[in-house]
Parts: C-alpha cells; sequence; structure tokens
C-alpha cells in the first residue's frame, strides 16, 4: 500500500511537470471537468488501480498510479524525436489533444517526412531489429519494394500497409498543426516541398489515385482501416497479400473519408503557402481543394450521408454489403474537416440521432465503425468485432464536436455523457474499442484516438475556443455551458510551448438573461459567439463598460449565436437577451 502511495505521488509529480497544465476547466465545470482531466491521465497512462479494503461507494477513495506509457523519446536518424505513438498516422491523430501539453510536434513527423521514397510515399511505422525481433521481416519476402525499406545503418524496418491511402494528406494535417502550435515558418519552408510530393504521389499514383472520378482511390477496407477480407480457403501468404495488399489487380474504388482528407490538406497547404508568400502555389492548392470538395460531394453523397464506398471495381462476392447505404466512421471527420455544405451536416447528425434510437436497447453509443456491419465476419472479425461494429470512442469524440460546433449542441453534450458512462464501466480508463455493452474489447485500435477526440471536443466543442491564426495571436470564444446545464467556469486554453494561451470565466445569469464573459492572454484579435438562451430573440452586449455592436446573429442549424468582434485580450463583456 505505502509502495502504491509512493509511486501515485513521484509519477503524479512527473505527470504534472512534464504535461504542461495549458487546457483546464475549473470545478465549477462539474463532470466536464473531471472529464477532461482523466482523458489527460488517460494519455499519459496514469491507471487507476484499486485500493485495499477500497470503498466502492467512495469515488475518491482511488489511486491513480502511472502506468507503462506509449508516448517516449526515441533516438531515430541521429536525433532525439517525441513520439506520442509508433504508427505515424496514429500519432498525427492524437496530435490533436497533446498540442496543449506537449513542447515538441514537429520531431517525430519530420523523420518521415526525411524518409520519403522516391514515389512520394510515406511509411506508417518503423521497428528496431536491433533490440528486439521484427516477424514482419517478412514482409519484404510477400510484398513489392516500394511497400518498405530496411535502414541497415540504423538497424530499423520501415513499412507501409499497402492498402492505406491517408498518410499523405495526415501527414499535411501534422505539418499544419506543427505550425498552428509554434508559428514556426522556416519549419514550412523546409516542409512544404516535401509535403507537395505526398500529395502528388496520392493524386497520380496508379494505385491510389482514380482518373475516372479525379479522387483517391483504396482497396475495399472499412472506411480508412488498413486491411480487407479475404476469400474462404485462402491461407498463408495468398490469404496476406489479400487481406493487406494492394496490386492493380485488387479491387478498388472512392472512400470518403480520403477525400475530404485531401480537401482538408489542399486548404491547408494553401494557407501555409500563403504565409511564406508563395501566393501562386496557395491559389492552386485552394483550388484543388474546392474541386476536391465538389467531387466528393458529387459522386460519395447519398442524399442521407456519405456513402461508404463507390467502387469502381465490383466488390468481391465474399463481402456481404451495401456500401451506398451503410455509414462509416469517416463521416464524422468530414464534418470537422469542413467537406460538407451545412445541409449535408445537419443530415448526417440526424442520421446518427436515427441510428441511436434504432440500437439504443443494444448498445451503449451509435458510436460504429461502419454500420449495419458486415455479415458474418470482416477479415477475422465478426459482427460486433473491431471495425466491423464495435463502438469506437474516436467516432464519438469526432461526433461530440461536429454536434456541438454546427446547432446540435445538446446532441454534443449527449455524446459526453455516454463518454462518461463508458469511462465509469472501465475504472476511469477509455478504451480504443469497446463491446456493445460498454465494455473494453480483447483487440483494439489505440486508446489515445478516442481519448484524444474527446479532448478536442472538451475544448474546442463545449468550451468553444477555437485558434483562427498561430500562437492564439486570433481566437474564436464560443461558450456553450448553456446546454450544458453549467452556470459559472473558469478555464485555461494555451498550448504546451511557449505560446499563448487563452483564459476565460464565464457566468450565466438565467433571471437575468445575461452571460458575463471576462477574458485575458495576449491575443490581438477574438471573436466572440455567445448562444441565445432559449425564448431569447434580441440581444445586445457590452464591453469594458463601453457599448459593443453585435454584429449579427448567427442561426447555424436552428441554434442562434450573438456574434462580436474585437481586438485586445483584456475584455470584460455582457451580454443582454430578451
Amino acid at each position: 500500500m505505502v509502495k502504491k502511495i509512493f509511486l501515485s505521488i513521484v509519477f503524479g509529480f512527473i505527470f504534472c511537470l512534464t504535461s504542461y497544465n495549458q487546457a483546464f476547466f475549473s470545478d465549477e465545470a462539474g463532470v466536464y471537468a473531471i472529464l477532461l482531466d482523466d482523458l489527460k491521465r488517460n494519455l499519459y497512462r496514469q491507471a487507476l488501480i484499486e485500493t485495499e479494503n477500497q470503498d466502492e461507494s467512495d469515488p475518491s477513495d482511488q489511486e491513480w498510479v502511472h502506468s507503462e506509457a506509449r508516448i517516449r523519446d526515441v533516438m531515430l536518424n541521429g536525433r532525439e524525436r517525441r513520439m506520442l505513438i509508433s504508427w505515424v498516422r496514429d500519432h498525427i491523430h492524437v496530435m490533436k489533444a497533446y498540442k496543449y501539453w506537449e513542447k515538441d510536434m514537429a520531431s517525430y513527423i519530420e523523420f518521415f517526412m526525411e524518409r520519403q521514397s522516391p514515389l512520394g510515399m510515406y511509411y506508417d511505422y518503423w521497428e528496431s531489429y536491433r533490440t528486439r525481433p521484427v516477424g514482419q521481416l517478412y514482409y519484404t519476402n510477400v510484398f513489392d519494394r516500394k511497400f518498405y525499406y530496411v535502414d541497415v545503418n540504423q538497424e530499423i524496418f520501415l513499412f507501409r500497409m499497402p492498402m492505406e491511402a491517408d498518410l499523405e494528406y495526415l501527414m499535411v494535417e501534422g505539418a499544419y498543426t506543427n505550425w498552428q502550435v509554434t508559428g514556426d515558418t522556416a519549419f514550412l519552408e523546409t516542409s512544404l516541398p516535401v509535403l507537395v510530393r505526398g500529395m502528388k504521389y496520392l493524386m497520380s499514383h496508379p494505385l491510389r489515385w482514380s482518373d475516372k472520378h479525379l479522387l483517391v482511390k483504396r482497396p475495399y477496407t472499412i472506411d480508412t482501416w488498413d486491411f480487407s477480407s479475404a476469400p474462404d480457403g485462402m491461407t498463408g501468404v495468398e490469404r496476406l497479400r489479400y487481406h493487406i495488399g494492394n496490386d492493380e489487380n485488387t479491387p478498388k474504388g472512392i472512400m470518403h473519408g480520403d477525400n475530404s482528407g485531401m480537401f482538408a490538406a489542399s486548404m491547408q497547404l494553401a494557407e501555409m503557402f500563403r504565409v511564406t508568400g508563395d501566393t501562386v502555389s496557395a491559389n492552386e492548392w485552394e483550388l484543388q481543394g474546392k474541386l476536391f470538395r465538389h467531387r466528393l460531394n458529387t459522386l460519395c453523397w447519398n442524399g442521407r450521408f456519405y456513402s461508404h464506398f463507390v467502387t469502381e471495381d465490383p466488390i468481391p462476392d465474399h463481402i456481404d454489403t451495401d456500401p451506398v447505404n451503410s455509414i462509416s466512421l469517416s463521416n464524422t471527420y468530414n464534418i470537422n474537416r469542413g467537406a460538407p455544405t451545412p445541409e449535408m451536416t445537419a443530415s448526417i447528425l440526424e442520421s446518427y440521432m436515427e441510428l441511436y434510437e434504432k440500437t439504443k436497447h443494444e448498445s451503449v453509443a451509435e458510436w460504429y465503425g461502419i454500420y449495419p456491419p458486415i455479415e458474418p465476419r470482416f477479415g477475422n472479425y465478426v459482427v460486433g468485432e473491431y471495425m466491423n461494429g464495435a463502438v469506437l470512442p474516436l467516432v464519438g469524440g469526432e461526433l461530440a464536436k461536429a454536434a456541438l460546433q454546427n446547432g446540435y449542441e445538446n446532441y454534443g453534450i449527449e455524446q459526453l455523457k455516454r463518454l462518461d458512462m463508458i469511462m465509469n464501466m472501465n475504472g476511469r480508463r477509455l478504451p480504443g474499442c469497446v463491446n456493445r455493452d460498454g465494455t473494453r474489447q480483447r483487440e483494439a485500435i489505440p486508446d489515445e484516438w478516442g481519448q484524444a477526440a474527446f479532448v478536442s471536443a472538451l475544448v474546442e466543442g463545449l468550451a468553444g475556443v477555437v485558434d483562427t491564426d498561430v500562437l492564439f495571436r486570433s481566437v474564436e470564444i464560443s461558450p456553450r455551458w448553456y446546454f450544458a446545464g453549467v452556470d459559472t467556469v473558469s478555464l485555461t486554453v494555451g498550448y504546451g510551448g511557449d505560446g499563448d494561451h487563452v483564459n476565460y470565466t464565464y457566468r450565466y445569469n438565467a433571471e437575468e438573461k445575461k452571460v458575463y464573459l471576462e477574458t485575458s492572454g495576449l491575443f490581438n484579435k477574438f471573436r466572440v459567439r455567445i448562444p441565445f438562451p432559449e425564448g431569447a430573440s434580441k440581444a445586445t452586449a457590452v464591453n469594458n463598460s463601453y457599448e459593443l455592436s453585435v454584429l449579427y446573429t448567427e442561426n447555424i442549424n436552428g441554434s442562434r449565436y450573438a456574434v462580436v468582434e474585437g481586438t485586445g485580450s483584456d475584455n470584460d463583456m455582457v451580454f443582454s437577451f430578451r
């Protein structure tokens, strides 16, 4: 018992030193403050354990101790690098949370950019064959040379999952995140040529690019995942090649999430090129983004949501699915990347609401990798396992953020309540995949994916703090605590490095129908959006005792916001509604 307490104190101290408390809600936020704190503990792998003689009725009678973290420093290519997760795709997806506490957002993705293949392709992951056996080296006898690289000097092996069509646009997202949290334009100067080569690889290589639809294509996988389903009877190398391989004979088609990713990456490239002064390239990539969005929304929209898959080659007979009417996880990513119109966004969110009503008696949440799942199995996974119909917190986090930011705030709050319920069922841990009863699945994606998605939903969705420039020099503040029933809260949001941060204190007086908002920090510009309380139709605002013009009231899928803009970070605002 004494040893447990000692470890808890030691690792708790290390946790505080290394994690830079730049995303924090005060206790008045209630369960939402607890969720943010517990998700942070999850990301840094502090485990909640049972104490001796624990009183299970008392939540305070518990201990947090540090357990093995995936995040660590690794030496690659002669340089120490901060690795969040070893697979660079996973690493980029979780940057949306770690950016609030970590200083180094660049070094790990730079390693993969340094190892970009002559084609412009990136590798998924690396493994050392000096410190431990690497069974995956047998891939060198199975797959084409372009999918792997053996570095004999560093004694590491790098591999690209042949089916994946996402790394090149995700690398743009990773570079963009690093630039936003650091403002490092020198990083952009060296990175942009590499990022463009990657994008052009996806837009030209015959295994990745559809000349018919002018969109990125892939083999038949479940959404953005990295394997297909082999026919019964295949064994050994033949089965492996079918399971994850990709050649000119592999059936392919269009998966919507790849192309919303291309849209978002194109727009991010345009913004980064504009910062460097290259307006020609900026305009070219902005046009590419608009074209991706148009082609995606024309081809993949089924009238309610984005179809799981649009085939170019026939779907193999042994895969029993309806790709047009199946809803898959990237629908939530598509919203947060800005691909659908507001009307399409509303339709997607309402499709998920309908899915919850349909399945609520059999499942804790509607966060499926794909629905309906593929009968009787997909690959090794029967219905309800892993990507084939498990409940995925990464979907829940993206769905919560999408709902909160797009006029379905009450539905977004519901997702946060489901998160709390699932964490209660798992000792305040959030697994990567859960069964439909809420318990942890035996096989799962990295837990950090869902944890990071929900951190983003809490910070950018519920608290409504969004960096609209770099280093929080210009911010959007849309406090949505009204929908959560929180009347008073203070918070801080900033990056783990040395950049600026945003502080605000929010107070809602229901009797007066007034919102009081005090802000501080070092930001230059602000855009504040305050939701109308129920029954109100007009709004006025005062800032630092001076009348502040309400520029307009913004209507988003039925929700109304009073919008004001200004300069300076020290503000004392009062919004009056009637």
